[in-house]
């Protein structure tokens, strides 16, 4: 049986204050669930992009992922982009 992974979707910045913000936060997940493989994705402006994370994990086999939209709000990216890249 294999783990699913849970892929944080983040919108992404130019201010590089917004990524370490999040790769802090997918390491505080990560040290709280140590059985968990989890990893960060971007919509924009960051890498990886949401397309190249999925393409990793199929390379590597991964067959099983959850996307965890980190956004603050139910608005455009998380109703569209966000499908739409998973699709």
């Amino acid at each position: 049986m294999h783990r699913p992974v849970l892929l944080v979707i983040a919108h992404g910045s130019r201010d590089p204050r917004h990524a370490a913000t999040v790769h802090a936060l997918v390491r505080r997940a990560r040290s709280l669930r140590p059985g968990l493989r989890v990893e960060t994705a971007f919509l924009e402006f960051n890498l990886p992009s949401v397309p190249g994370a999925l393409r990793a994990l199929e390379a590597e086999g991964v067959r099983d992922v959850v996307a965890l939209p980190l956004l603050l709000t139910r608005a455009f990216h998380a109703k569209a982009d966000i499908p739409a890249a998973l699709a």
